[in-house]
């Protein structure tokens, strides 16, 4: 059974909210680090619409770099969320997912892959740099968000609802 997709309309209020929050969180670094990959992975990503979940992303990654005072502001950072967020969006047209579970299982993955590839674009911009422990967090936090995103993306899936 293939769960409906949200509308547009409300996914790009969800990403508008969750680039607000990523914004606000600036004092916070480990909020924010959860926050930005919470919006590039699971909100942003529409499939048949890469041009929207691209400039989400590209939107909360100058905003983390922005927002950021020892961190390189020189575009890794864009770039790797960009290139997540299409893969992400590929994915969930290939396979859409059918339940949490699976939900959280394509999250995983593309969790650690974004970590990665953060640090490896910011470090081909701007030489080596520190990690800090937002991707531990995100990482650690990660069966709490995608819950809270699959809830909030798919209310109509829920036992009950028509």
């Amino acid at each position: 059974m293939r769960i409906p997709e949200p509308s547009a309309t409300r996914q790009n209020l969800l990403c508008a909210g969750g680039l607000a929050l990523v914004l606000l969180s600036a004092p916070f670094p480990l909020l924010q680090a959860t926050l930005h990959a919470m919006l590039v992975l699971a909100l942003a990503p529409r499939p048949g619409a890469p041009l929207s979940g691209a400039l989400w992303a590209l939107a909360a990654g100058w905003g983390m770099e922005g927002s950021l005072r020892l961190y390189p502001h020189l575009g890794g950072t864009p770039w790797a969320d960009l290139t997540m967020v299409l893969l992400a969006g590929w994915m969930a047209g290939r396979w859409p997912p059918e339940g949490v579970k699976g939900w959280l299982v394509r999250l995983a993955p593309l969790c650690l892959l974004h970590l990665l590839l953060v640090h490896m674009a910011v470090r081909l911009a701007a030489g080596p740099h520190p990690w800090g422990w937002g991707g531990f967090w995100t990482l650690l936090s990660l069966p709490l968000w995608a819950w809270l995103t699959w809830r909030l993306l798919h209310v109509a899936a829920g036992p009950g609802r028509r």
